[in-house]
């Protein structure tokens, strides 16, 4: 079990580095009224993602915006796809905080 939740995290942190320079700066802004009504690319297929870093918790919370949004702006395969990732991201993060 411990060996698979350390091959589960390092497969998780490999995939977040590949996606993200090693020395890229976060640049937060806030979302206009009509970014905040388009689907986010950078979340639902990798695409339009930038340089900016995010960190779990910050992604946690965009799956989440994201989600809310609900069907006026994606589809209900597009919002399934959105929840596992979260899903997935969640789990992460408790394999990281659990202490066994």
């Amino acid at each position: 079990m411990r060996t698979s939740s350390l091959l589960i995290l390092v497969t998780v942190f490999s995939l977040l580095a590949t996606r993200m320079p090693a020395l890229a700066e976060n640049t937060v802004t806030a979302p206009s009224e009509q970014e905040s009504q388009e689907k986010n690319e950078c979340l639902l297929a990798g695409k339009h993602c930038g340089y900016s870093v995010v960190s779990i918790q910050d992604k946690i919370d965009l799956l989440n915006e994201e989600i809310a949004k609900g069907r006026a702006v994606y589809s209900l395969k597009e919002l399934k796809k959105l929840q596992q990732k979260l899903d997935d991201v969640e789990k992460s993060l408790d394999l990281l905080l659990d202490d066994n």
